[in-house]
């Protein structure tokens, strides 16, 4: 008894004293930010108009690492959508056999193409002392294609014989996208930011840009 009593105390001792050392581990040194923009991206390598769209993203600067006076270094993540964006087109051309065989003498075609893309961006920030600010990362990208097609058949006279509409068609395709950004942030008030910026995306072996103007908000 005389010999187990120290013994434990001894063991519980060298218990406790790890998980009291745990629990007065600092906190890691970290502000977190949110920002929110409104987006305007330039479509055209993939044959349609500008798309707008939205970009949040959550991140926290790393206080920790020091990088000069006054600049920040930090992780963010976010999500993009950039909605629908429509083209309309409308041609005449010849008839097919089957559409000749259906009294067709002409075709006049509607075709509406649209293109959706949206996703999640994980990446690096750079915050200089003089508001301007730099990304990187990657993009994890959706991007659906839609193809639909009426056709009109008109006769000899360019009355309607009967129009079809086209099953629609579309394609998917979803990977992993590198982007650069460079933007700045002006401060408005103590924790708030007016935030601009210009970003540079690699998709699929196109290049397109992306505007964005919003708010920053810094805990």
């Amino acid at each position: 008894m005389k010999t187990t009593l120290p013994l434990t105390l001894a063991l519980a001792g060298a218990l406790i004293s790890p998980l009291h050392a745990e629990e007065e581990l600092a906190p890691p040194d970290v502000d977190f930010f949110v920002q929110a923009q409104m987006t305007q991206a330039d479509m055209d390598p993939y044959g349609f108009d500008t798309a707008d769209g939205l970009t949040i993203n959550i991140g926290m600067w790393l206080n920790s690492v020091d990088l000069g006076e006054k600049s920040r270094f930090g992780l963010e993540g976010g999500f993009v959508t950039q909605g629908d964006v429509d083209e309309l087109n409308e041609f005449i051309r010849s008839p097919t056999v089957s559409e000749t065989g259906a009294g067709a003498d002409s075709v006049r075609v509607r075709q509406e193409e649209s293109l959706e893309l949206s996703g999640f961006t994980a990446g690096v920030v750079w915050q200089s002392p003089y508001w301007l600010y730099l990304k990187a990362g990657g993009y994890l990208y959706d991007l659906k294609l839609d193809n639909r097609q009426q056709r009109i058949l008109l006769d000899v006279n360019g009355d309607t014989v009967t129009t079809v509409n086209d099953a629609p068609q579309s394609e998917s395709q979803s990977g992993l996208a590198p982007y650069v950004t460079a933007g700045i942030a002006i401060p408005v008030l103590d924790r708030l930011s007016l935030t601009a910026q210009y970003q540079y995306t690699n998709l699929e072996s196109e290049n397109f840009g992306t505007l964005g103007i919003g708010l920053r908000f810094t805990n």
